[in-house]
């Protein structure tokens, strides 16, 4: 195929006039210093004859030299392959080229043209566009994108396990809804607040603070929190939500905010047990009569296997007379420093 003429990129005709020649180039510099896109010309053998504006990859000094004298074998070989390319046809080539300098690692949009003098094909010019930020860009969201689908993988994994318990330990329809409802407005509750922290995790009493906001914001001031406000990785953060769902819940229907005069306090610090663990705890006084369940209901399956199971600690649920006692031991390793 015969190649077109193209204007972009062309090498100055100095018979035509030498001022005219260098105003032409002093623009092309001009236009391009300071800016991502580099210009570079090589002759039919591949030689570089002019370069303007190169970039701390490329050496400024390519002048007279081939693509394998200044650049890594695998770049050099593709920059080689586009090139014969547009000579064979006429037509211009793109490719992406990653270069590492002092910068680190940088990528390119190199588009590959005929270079035209008097209407003759002469060598080449290429045009090398800095695209590392869209690089960076596109490989952070198919990192968040990735993030994300194992995330919906695990909240539909939760979300299956919590109707399948309430199904089982639910005999009416408006039972099982009401329930069900319940826990999952829980969860999402636990999931705003690691939204607002860009999933980053969630403060413990945050979560105390929304659970009671979602059932008993009017008892909030018969909560006392005392320790640490621990920050939770995700996962954790998901499922002491649920505990404290279940945990208010609860204390709503028997227990101390059942009471005028029932307190709650939970505690968060670092666990008398090892010092490898964080202790979470959940204590209530009151007035109320404290009944331990007669047989298993998923509330309690929640407590004492689903949730420290899924945080890989361990917890215990007691009920003396003054009321319901909850501890769970969590691993530092689900904490954020």
């Amino acid at each position: 195929m015969a190649a077109k003429r193209v204007d972009n990129g062309r090498e100055p005709d100095v018979s035509n006039g030498k001022d005219n020649a260098v105003a032409h180039w002093s623009r092309c510099e001009a236009a391009l210093i300071g800016s991502r896109v580099t210009v570079a010309a090589a002759d039919m053998d591949g030689r570089y004859t002019w370069i303007f504006n190169a970039p701390g990859e490329l050496p400024s000094e390519l002048i007279g030299k081939l693509d394998h004298d200044v650049l890594p074998k695998a770049v050099s070989a593709a920059l080689v392959g586009a090139k014969g390319a547009v000579l064979r046809t006429g037509e211009a080539q793109q490719l992406d080229l990653e270069l590492t300098g002092e910068r680190g690692p940088r990528w390119y949009s190199v588009t590959v043209r005929p270079h035209f003098d008097k209407g003759e094909v002469v060598g080449t010019v290429a045009s090398f566009i800095d695209v590392t930020d869209s690089k960076v860009q596109e490989e952070h969201l198919r990192i968040v994108l990735k993030e994300l689908a194992h995330r919906s993988k695990n909240l539909l994994s939760v979300i299956q396990g919590i109707a399948r318990q309430t199904a089982e330990n639910a005999s009416l329809t408006a039972e099982f809804l009401n329930r069900f409802n319940g826990r999952i407005f829980s969860l999402s509750r636990a999931h705003d607040i690691l939204t607002d922290a860009d999933w980053r995790g969630a403060r413990v009493f945050d979560l105390v603070q929304s659970q009671m906001a979602l059932y008993a914001e009017d008892r909030l001031a018969s909560v006392i929190m005392e320790g640490e406000n621990g920050f939770l990785r995700p996962n954790a953060a998901q499922y002491v939500g649920l505990a404290l769902h279940e945990l208010t819940t609860n204390a709503l229907k028997y227990g101390a905010l059942s009471r005028d005069d029932g307190m709650v306090v939970v505690r968060f610090e670092a666990s008398p047990a090892a010092p490898s663990l964080y202790r979470f705890s959940w204590r209530e006084t009151s007035s109320a009569e404290t009944r331990e369940p007669s047989g298993r209901s998923f509330g309690l399956l929640m407590l004492t296997e689903v949730v420290p199971t899924s945080v890989s600690g361990t917890a215990e649920l007691t009920f003396p007379s003054e009321g319901v006692r909850y501890e769970l031991d969590i691993p530092k390793a689900q904490l954020l420093p």
